[in-house]
């Protein structure tokens, strides 16, 4: 005889944690980002591959005394080679100056626009582009 249990998922309201029914128990779950885009494929003669899927976000799903993960991104793969995948496998983010973030970003937009960046005078830039020009020409014919 089979027995079909009804399979439920209700997420709370932030929509990263909530419960897993499977018949008349009760799992707490959660969804996490995946380090990187996990690609799932599948196929009906045994020979060629279709893919079906990308996956970026999983469900794990614990059993009752077992906290809650504290972070959004599940820091390992899918598989033992992506263990610890973010640390091994991608760069460090830079530690950027937000201060100089906004100003590099609005000079770009001032240049767009048809003006300048700021604090720039352009006749003294111009100047220094062509005295390392003579420089480097004097450079070379000394060489020779």
């Amino acid at each position: 005889m089979h027995v079909l249990y009804q399979k439920v998922l209700c997420l709370t309201e932030d929509g990263k944690s909530g419960t897993f029914v499977i018949g008349d128990e009760h799992f707490p779950a959660s969804l996490l980002n995946l380090p990187c885009i996990v690609e799932s494929y599948k196929t009906y003669d045994d020979s060629v591959l279709i893919k079906t899927a990308d996956v970026g976000q999983i469900i794990m799903v614990r059993e009752e005394g077992d906290p809650a993960p504290d972070v959004v991104e599940y820091r390992h793969g899918l598989t033992p080679p992506m263990r610890d995948a973010r640390r091994r496998r991608f760069r460090r983010e830079p530690d950027l100056n937000p201060e100089l973030v906004r100003r590099v970003e609005r000079d770009l937009q001032n240049i767009l626009a048809g003006g300048t960046a700021e604090n720039i005078d352009i006749l003294s830039f111009l100047f220094s582009i062509s005295f390392k020009k003579e420089h480097h020409l004097a450079t070379v014919h000394e060489r020779k």
